[in-house]
């Protein structure tokens, strides 16, 4: 098997291998696919003026030698994004004759090193960004007809397409669940598919890899979501990063004048309206179990490219999902009610996430998509959430346990209700957790309940994690804690056989870049069969 690989890349390195994706039966691009995302020209300038960044990592444009420089981490971030050519939107949003032509010095650059298969420039997922990059920027880069470069880049592209469609099988898509955690693994796959069916669809002579790519993109769909559209990594920016490509794939489709499948048309509806419910009150994402809180603006356009409703009414319960919401006119409070029997996903059951008007009160530890290794298990955790967490472990369910989790919301007079129950903790500390909380009608009070019922002596924490723009003081008595957000006051209170501090705290931007912040503690243990915690936040200003 290891000399098989071995003889497979250096094949594939070979001038025979070349000339092999040389002899291909693409003669033309068709159709010129739609890019929902979209381009910022504010970055497209510093393109021009020589600077790219990928999540707090910058290199200079203006040294081609450092641009393509590869890094031999195969996880390297830098080089998934630069070699993926997704950058060239911006470029398009600035617009003008000298964005098009430092696009074309760019891609030129770029095809002198790496004209040729190349195991990291050419890896699946990367190559198949690449060609959704340069086919959807394909007008603007082409737009003076130079005839010179347009051979060039199509010539090239050509070659990544038949690579793409040689090597994208049922069983490499599997390969990448061994190499990259799941839900990272599921987010390459549908790249590769976007531009599998991309190329089946734009190219003359390709309808052997069109219906290739729908047989694979049916079975990733029907085994990526669960009836309720959501995806099963509980990522809300993934769903959202997924539902874009979806997008992508049906508009191309229906511009071909082809029939879209029911199970795309289904699943960008489901998907859809689920990620609704994530969608805070300043029109971001919750950031659960490591999710990016993205844009209002990219939100409002992958939404209204899905069904023409940007700011469409969402679900409050996902119940499948382990999800539900209280909503009032004034604030949100989101929850999480599951825990997993999979270590691989995030184990924060009843961890909360609080908005109130246009700002996030608390919540997680922030965002996990810097693909470091270690801050994406640790801000799965139980700790990292605004939840309960026994003897500093994470919640987790055993596959032998039958009663899982519960959660009931209601409506009592105008206040908004959860009532929740998980045994997340009960396998190893007999222990089971009850979650209740009050949401009023004003949003001016949020009232919670915690509820521990041990057989065990078991120490516990309840953690509220604040963002990093709260200012947060601690009261001299050491029983509350006064927070200011940028327009309201909060005063946090407690009762019960727990003691109060004021704790060091982090909070990660979707860019990478680490804030410090602070966050509540709640501490004790269960030395009673029942301990009961109330706390509530109560707005002053």
């Amino acid at each position: 098997m290891i000399l098989k690989k071995i003889f497979k890349r250096i094949l594939l390195k070979t001038p025979i291998y070349d000339f092999y994706l040389s002899k291909n039966n693409f003669s033309e691009i068709l159709i010129t696919p739609h890019d929902p995302w979209p381009g910022d020209a504010s970055i497209g300038e510093k393109i021009l003026q020589g600077d790219l960044s990928f999540s707090s990592k910058k290199k200079e444009l203006k040294s081609q030698k450092l641009l393509w420089q590869i890094n031999n981490n195969n996880k390297d971030f830098w080089n998934e994004e630069v070699h993926t050519f997704s950058w060239l939107r911006h470029l398009k949003a600035r617009s003008g004759p000298l964005a098009r032509k430092h696009a074309r010095k760019i891609i030129i650059d770029w095809l002198k090193k790496n004209n040729r298969w190349n195991e990291k420039t050419w890896r699946l997922d990367i190559i198949a960004r690449r060609i959704s990059s340069w086919t959807t920027n394909i007008s603007f880069l082409l737009a003076d007809k130079d005839e010179e470069f347009s051979s060039i880049l199509k010539e090239n592209l050509f070659k990544q397409i038949k690579h793409l469609n040689t090597f994208t099988t049922k069983k490499s898509l599997e390969k990448l669940d061994k190499v990259y955690a799941k839900d990272d693994s599921s987010i390459k796959k549908f790249k590769i598919l976007r531009g599998l069916v991309l190329s089946g669809v734009c190219l003359e002579g390709s309808q052997k890899s069109y219906e290739k790519s729908l047989a694979l993109l049916k079975n990733e769909i029907l085994s990526n979501f669960n009836e309720e559209g959501v995806h099963f990594s509980r990522l809300p920016s993934a769903q959202l990063s997924i539902l874009g490509d979806l997008i992508t794939i049906r508009d191309i489709i229906m511009a071909a004048k082809i029939d879209v499948p029911e199970y795309l048309s289904s699943q960008i509806k489901k998907s859809a309206h689920s990620l609704r419910f994530f969608r805070t009150l300043d029109g971001t994402l919750s950031t659960f179990n490591g999710s990016k809180r993205e844009t209002k603006f990219v939100i409002d356009k992958i939404l209204n490219a899905a069904d023409g409703k940007a700011r469409g009414k969402g679900p409050l319960t996902l119940i499948s999902s382990g999800y539900v919401k209280l909503l009032v006119p004034e604030a949100c409070v989101i929850i999480d009610t599951l825990a997993t029997n999979n270590k691989a996903l995030s184990k924060t059951p009843h961890a909360l996430e609080v908005y109130v008007g246009k700002n996030r009160l608390l919540g997680s530890c922030g965002s996990s998509f810097s693909k470091n290794t270690e801050w994406k298990k640790i801000l799965k955790s139980t700790a990292a959430h605004s939840a309960v967490s026994l003897e500093d472990s994470d919640a987790f369910i055993g596959t032998d346990l039958k009663q899982k989790t519960f959660s009931k919301r209601y409506t009592k007079d105008g206040s908004e209700l959860a009532e929740l129950i998980h045994y997340g903790y009960f396998n190893r500390f007999s222990t089971i957790c009850f979650r209740k909380i009050e949401l009023g009608n004003n949003g001016k009070n949020i009232a919670g309940l915690d509820k521990i019922e041990s057989k065990k002596l078991n120490k516990f924490n309840i953690r509220f994690h604040f963002s990093p723009d709260i200012k947060i003081s601690l009261s001299l008595d050491k029983k509350s804690v006064v927070l200011v957000t940028k327009e309201q006051g909060w005063r946090f209170l407690y009762e019960g056989q727990a003691k109060l501090s004021l704790d060091p705290s982090i909070f990660i931007q979707d860019d990478g870049k680490i804030s410090s912040t602070f966050q509540i503690v709640l501490s004790g243990s269960t030395k009673n069969p029942q301990t009961n915690i109330l706390w509530g936040f109560k707005r002053i200003s």
